[in-house]
């Protein structure tokens, strides 16, 4: 029998995902899309936006992932784009993906998208796991009480993953809208209020329903939007009949056998999450992270180092004009080769975050680290920005949109610099490598630890110096412990990592040349312009004992803090420029001042793309100075006490 999908005539469609916070919207948008994927920035904003495409017989169905959210209220930047984008870009179906295990919230979630719009389809995932815990879905029976398409999923196993593919394609062409029934007296003011609205022609776009219902939930948007203003709130009775409708259905859909004491991910969160254990297994986790990505990357950054050094010879080995071997050896295969050396290290940290991430622990850090965030006026939700800046701190100040109080989300921003970003990592594996051996771990365990310090200690002083403001409430479902998924793992380290990647091929080729012609000319080493930018600078770095090459590479970190690398590489790395190599770096160099220069390349000023980031989210370029020069202060008083205390030692 022909497949109804193919039946249909073709033509392209957009589906946007939606779904709360770890119900696996993620895992279905990597089943429906594959490798088909695109990271960018919502138009208007520096929120991080993922869309997909994904083929079906003669379709080609754009996949738009929403950030996710438990409302479509306007109170966060999340919700807002979530609700802006039903509104305004008006896709094909609204795909909701709801969890098996605890249905009632995602169905929440689903009422206010159906009283928005009727092209819905609702994609139970986590199925399996559902059975295993007891539940028993009618899928049948939930379609019939909700009046959309139901699909039973699990994006673990695969099951429904065609099924709902094929859903998707043949509800473009519904347009249904279900509504449910509230109290009579809301009922009322809701029929008062959509005849003022059909008189008002700019708002023929919007169902009126909708806007009503928003209107008596004291929206701000829609109190805008419509130039109605009402002195009474109905939201809280609205809520409560939401939530008794989803009780109606779930009786008469799910069964499931009564629960008896803890199961096995309460059992494990009971320790997990103990305010004093979970600290300490929080610490033990990263600790064992950061070990594991400097052990396991040595052996494949030597061999990625040995190719390069062979690349550099042969291609060396063509060229005859000097100057131009030069170029290509030394600045380009030298400068670009000294981070891709480092692309393991950074791919591990990754992977080991993806793991974390998929196996449901990173929530939980947040959780146990939430009273400590407290204290410094933050939450759990600031926290999760700051963990994000492990990775990138443009992501992590970018992912502050999502919290709602306006203090809270700008000391936040003015902090996450000072957490220790991945392109800090090959500086960290350069230096410590060279200088503590074995201990090398040990250091870089450390820098990432006085991070976390140095973090918490700015956002207490900036809170206390300028705001008095209240962390907002951190509101999170824990989700389920899960098996991670090896497919999920290596698409979140492939779309993490290749950041790292194409900076390598644009920002830091261009700073490698310009490194290379900075120390070519006028004449090579001391009479070079880089030396005379580090020679002007010195006498300001003689109390922290750094040489020309050292203070010129922090100078050209700014740029990009992998470029640090480059710099130094092509300083120390050319016997031809400065009679020196790596290896006798330490001859020049003191452990403690290493050790001093580490802090110093962490604390300092932020990379230009973070300094960029602080003025599109602040909207002034007062915070960017401020950011520059606190933590340039903060770098220097720290780097100081370290080297003093160094050589006492």
């Amino acid at each position: 029998m022909e497949n109804q999908a193919d039946a249909i005539e073709s033509k392209k469609i957009k589906i946007a995902l939606l779904g709360n916070p770890n119900v696996g919207k993620t895992s279905i948008f990597n089943a429906l899309t594959g490798s088909r994927q695109i990271v960018a920035n919502w138009p208007g904003v520096t929120v991080e936006k993922r869309t997909g495409v994904m083929k079906l017989a003669n379709h080609t169905v754009d996949v738009v992932d929403l950030p996710g959210t438990y409302t479509l209220g306007a109170t966060s930047l999340d919700e807002r784009i979530a609700r802006d984008f039903l509104i305004n870009e008006r896709p094909d179906v609204a795909l909701v993906i709801g969890d098996a295990v605890n249905l009632e919230r995602s169905l929440y979630l689903l009422l206010q998208v159906l009283e928005l719009r009727g092209d819905v389809v609702l994609a139970v995932n986590a199925i399996d796991e559902a059975r295993k815990a007891g539940f028993e879905i009618d899928k049948h029976e939930l379609s019939k009480q909700l009046g959309i398409p139901v699909v039973l999923t699990s994006a673990v196993t695969g099951e429904g993953i065609e099924e709902l593919k094929n859903t998707l394609i043949k509800s473009a062409r519904s347009s249904s809208h279900v509504h449910y029934l509230f109290t009579d007296e809301i009922e009322a003011s809701l029929r008062n209020l959509s005849d003022r609205i059909k008189g008002n022609a700019s708002l023929s776009a919007f169902d009126q329903r909708w806007l009503s219902i928003k209107l008596l939930e004291r929206d701000k948007e829609v109190e805008k939007l419509t130039g109605i203003s009402l002195d009474y709130d109905y939201s809280i009775e609205i809520a409560e009949t939401r939530y008794k409708y989803i009780k109606r259905i779930l009786s008469s859909s799910v069964k499931g056998k009564e629960k008896i004491g803890w199961n096995l991910s309460e059992a494990i969160d009971h320790v997990m999450t103990h305010k004093f254990l979970g600290i300490l297994i929080f610490l033990a986790i990263m600790y064992i992270v950061f070990q594991l990505t400097f052990t396991i990357s040595g052996p494949l950054s030597i061999m990625i180092e040995n190719l390069l050094d062979g690349l550099g010879s042969v291609v060396g080995g063509w060229i005859a004009i000097d100057w131009l071997r030069s170029l290509v050896v030394d600045g380009v295969i030298g400068g670009v080769g000294a981070i891709l050396v480092f692309v393991p290290n950074i791919f591990i940290l990754f992977l080991a975050l993806g793991v974390l991430e998929e196996t449901g622990y990173l929530p939980r850090a947040a959780f146990v680290i939430d009273k400590l965030m407290y204290a410094m006026k933050l939450s759990g939700r600031s926290f999760i920005s700051l963990l994000l800046g492990f990775g990138c701190n443009v992501s992590s100040i970018m992912s502050t949109r999502s919290i709602s109080e306006p203090k809270e989300r700008l000391v936040t921003i003015l902090v996450s610099p000072f957490i220790s970003c991945s392109a800090r990592l090959p500086v960290y594996v350069l230096i410590a490598g060279t200088f503590f051996g074995v201990n090398a771990g040990i250091v870089v365990f450390f820098l990432y630890l006085l991070s976390i310090v140095i973090t918490v200690l700015s956002a207490l002083l900036i809170n206390k110096l300028f705001f008095k403001g209240e962390p907002s409430t951190l509101i999170m479902e824990l989700p389920r412990y899960r098996k991670p998924r090896l497919t999920s793992i290596m698409l979140y380290t492939w779309n993490k990592g290749r950041h790292f990647l194409e900076k390598a091929g644009t920002i830091i080729l261009a700073a490698s040349i310009v490194i290379w012609i900075l120390t070519y000319f006028p004449t090579e080493g001391t009479g070079s312009f880089a030396a005379t930018i580090g020679k002007a600078l010195e006498p300001l770095f003689v109390p922290l004992g750094y040489t020309w090459e050292m203070i010129t590479s922090l100078v050209f970190g700014i740029a990009a803090k992998e470029v640090i690398v480059s710099s130094l590489t092509t300083f120390f790395g050319n016997p031809g420029v400065t009679g020196t190599s790596l290896d006798i770096m330490r001859t020049i160099i003191s452990p403690e001042i290493a050790l001093s220069f580490l802090v110093f390349v962490l604390l300092y000023v932020p990379c230009m793309p973070t300094l960029a980031v602080i003025k599109n989210e602040t909207g002034s370029y007062k915070f960017v100075f401020f950011s520059a020069f606190y933590s340039l202060a903060v770098a220097y008083a720290v780097a100081l006490i370290v080297r003093v205390v160094g050589g006492l030692l």
